[in-house]
Protein backbone atom coordinates (compact mmCIF):
# COMPACT_ATOMS: atom_id res chain seq x y z
CA UNK A 1 0.00 0.00 0.00
CA UNK A 2 2.66 2.64 0.78
CA UNK A 3 4.38 1.98 -2.53
CA UNK A 4 1.61 2.28 -4.27
CA UNK A 5 0.82 5.91 -2.28
CA UNK A 6 4.56 6.83 -3.74
CA UNK A 7 3.44 6.15 -7.23
CA UNK A 8 0.32 8.21 -7.07
CA UNK A 9 1.97 10.81 -5.67
CA UNK A 10 5.22 10.77 -8.14
CA UNK A 11 2.24 10.75 -11.11
CA UNK A 12 0.31 13.71 -9.50
CA UNK A 13 3.78 15.61 -9.41
CA UNK A 14 4.45 14.72 -12.60
CA UNK A 15 1.24 15.74 -14.06
CA UNK A 16 1.26 19.14 -12.39
CA UNK A 17 4.76 19.95 -13.89
CA UNK A 18 3.44 19.06 -17.19
CA UNK A 19 0.40 21.05 -16.70
CA UNK A 20 2.96 23.84 -16.69
CA UNK A 21 3.71 23.35 -20.41
CA UNK A 22 0.14 22.72 -21.30
CA UNK A 23 -1.14 25.85 -20.23
CA UNK A 24 2.10 28.20 -20.30
CA UNK A 25 1.75 32.10 -20.25
CA UNK A 26 0.30 32.16 -16.64
CA UNK A 27 2.40 35.30 -14.84
CA UNK A 28 4.77 34.08 -12.28
CA UNK A 29 5.96 36.97 -10.35
CA UNK A 30 7.19 36.74 -6.79
CA UNK A 31 8.52 40.25 -5.81
CA UNK A 32 9.50 43.57 -7.57
CA UNK A 33 13.19 44.63 -7.60
CA UNK A 34 14.41 45.54 -4.71
CA UNK A 35 11.36 44.18 -2.16
CA UNK A 36 11.78 40.70 -1.97
CA UNK A 37 9.30 40.96 1.05
CA UNK A 38 5.87 42.43 -1.44
CA UNK A 39 3.36 39.98 -1.90
CA UNK A 40 0.97 40.31 -4.30
CA UNK A 41 -2.73 41.69 -2.98
CA UNK A 42 -5.78 41.21 -4.98
CA UNK A 43 -7.03 39.46 -7.68
CA UNK A 44 -4.94 39.31 -10.53
CA UNK A 45 -6.60 41.02 -13.82
CA UNK A 46 -5.95 40.71 -17.49
CA UNK A 47 -5.72 42.61 -20.49
CA UNK A 48 -7.83 41.05 -23.94
CA UNK A 49 -6.78 41.82 -28.01
CA UNK A 50 -8.86 40.60 -30.12
CA UNK A 51 -10.99 38.27 -27.57
CA UNK A 52 -7.98 36.63 -26.60
CA UNK A 53 -5.83 37.31 -22.62
CA UNK A 54 -2.56 38.88 -23.89
CA UNK A 55 -1.52 39.82 -20.24
CA UNK A 56 -2.02 39.62 -16.63
CA UNK A 57 -2.01 42.41 -14.03
CA UNK A 58 -0.90 42.29 -10.72
CA UNK A 59 -0.53 44.18 -7.52
CA UNK A 60 1.73 44.03 -4.32
CA UNK A 61 2.49 45.95 -1.46
CA UNK A 62 5.66 45.35 0.50
CA UNK A 63 8.16 47.56 1.67
CA UNK A 64 5.90 50.39 2.50
CA UNK A 65 4.69 50.69 -1.31
CA UNK A 66 2.66 49.53 -3.62
CA UNK A 67 3.90 48.18 -7.28
CA UNK A 68 1.70 47.46 -10.12
CA UNK A 69 2.98 44.44 -12.73
CA UNK A 70 2.52 43.29 -16.02
CA UNK A 71 3.24 40.07 -17.89
CA UNK A 72 2.34 39.58 -21.35
CA UNK A 73 1.36 36.11 -22.44
CA UNK A 74 3.77 33.94 -24.55
CA UNK A 75 1.00 33.04 -27.03
CA UNK A 76 1.02 36.78 -27.72
CA UNK A 77 4.53 37.61 -27.64
CA UNK A 78 5.01 34.66 -30.18
CA UNK A 79 1.90 36.58 -32.38
CA UNK A 80 4.85 38.54 -34.20
CA UNK A 81 3.05 41.73 -33.53
CA UNK A 82 5.02 44.68 -31.62
CA UNK A 83 4.13 46.51 -28.59
CA UNK A 84 4.82 48.76 -25.27
CA UNK A 85 3.58 48.18 -22.10
CA UNK A 86 2.92 50.88 -19.39
CA UNK A 87 1.83 50.29 -15.56
CA UNK A 88 0.83 52.40 -12.78
CA UNK A 89 -0.89 52.35 -9.20
CA UNK A 90 -4.81 53.47 -9.90
CA UNK A 91 -5.85 55.33 -6.68
CA UNK A 92 -9.44 55.57 -5.93
CA UNK A 93 -10.98 58.54 -3.37
CA UNK A 94 -13.07 55.12 -1.98
CA UNK A 95 -14.24 51.40 -2.30
CA UNK A 96 -17.29 52.60 -4.22
CA UNK A 97 -15.16 54.67 -7.19
CA UNK A 98 -15.14 52.96 -10.28
CA UNK A 99 -12.94 55.43 -12.50
CA UNK A 100 -9.33 56.40 -10.90
CA UNK A 101 -8.73 59.71 -9.69
CA UNK A 102 -4.45 59.10 -10.61
CA UNK A 103 -2.10 57.12 -11.33
CA UNK A 104 1.14 56.53 -9.12
CA UNK A 105 4.36 54.98 -9.73
CA UNK A 106 4.11 54.70 -13.89
CA UNK A 107 6.62 52.76 -16.12
CA UNK A 108 6.56 52.31 -19.14
CA UNK A 109 8.80 49.84 -21.82
CA UNK A 110 10.13 50.07 -25.44
CA UNK A 111 8.80 47.44 -28.05
CA UNK A 112 9.05 44.04 -27.17
CA UNK A 113 9.36 43.59 -23.37
CA UNK A 114 7.48 40.76 -21.88
CA UNK A 115 6.72 42.07 -18.39
CA UNK A 116 7.66 45.60 -16.51
CA UNK A 117 7.08 46.62 -12.98
CA UNK A 118 5.92 49.79 -11.65
CA UNK A 119 7.68 52.28 -9.28
CA UNK A 120 7.20 51.67 -6.34
CA UNK A 121 4.00 54.08 -5.44
CA UNK A 122 3.08 55.70 -1.62
CA UNK A 123 -0.18 54.76 -1.69
CA UNK A 124 -0.89 51.88 1.01
CA UNK A 125 -3.35 54.11 2.82
CA UNK A 126 -5.84 54.72 0.02
CA UNK A 127 -7.71 52.30 -2.30
CA UNK A 128 -5.71 50.82 -5.17
CA UNK A 129 -5.74 48.63 -8.00
CA UNK A 130 -2.95 47.58 -10.95
CA UNK A 131 -3.38 49.15 -13.92
CA UNK A 132 -1.74 47.87 -17.34
CA UNK A 133 -1.74 49.05 -20.37
CA UNK A 134 -0.54 47.30 -23.47
CA UNK A 135 -0.53 49.65 -27.25
CA UNK A 136 -0.78 47.15 -30.19
CA UNK A 137 1.23 48.66 -32.65
CA UNK A 138 -1.25 49.33 -35.88
CA UNK A 139 -4.62 48.30 -33.83
CA UNK A 140 -5.44 50.16 -30.04
CA UNK A 141 -4.42 50.82 -27.13
CA UNK A 142 -6.00 47.91 -24.53
CA UNK A 143 -6.47 48.13 -20.78
CA UNK A 144 -6.62 45.92 -17.72
CA UNK A 145 -7.02 46.34 -14.17
CA UNK A 146 -6.16 43.91 -10.61
CA UNK A 147 -9.07 44.32 -8.28
CA UNK A 148 -9.18 47.39 -6.52
CA UNK A 149 -8.11 47.25 -2.64
CA UNK A 150 -8.74 49.92 0.68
Amino acid sequence: MAMIARMKRGIIAVAMVLLGFVFPGVANAEAPPGCAGAGQIGATGYIKFQGNTIASVKQFAGCGSNYSYVYVWESFRNSGKNWNIQTAIATYSSSGDTTPNDYKGGNSTPNGLKELWGKPANTLNTCTAAYGMIYVYQYDTYTGYSSKRC
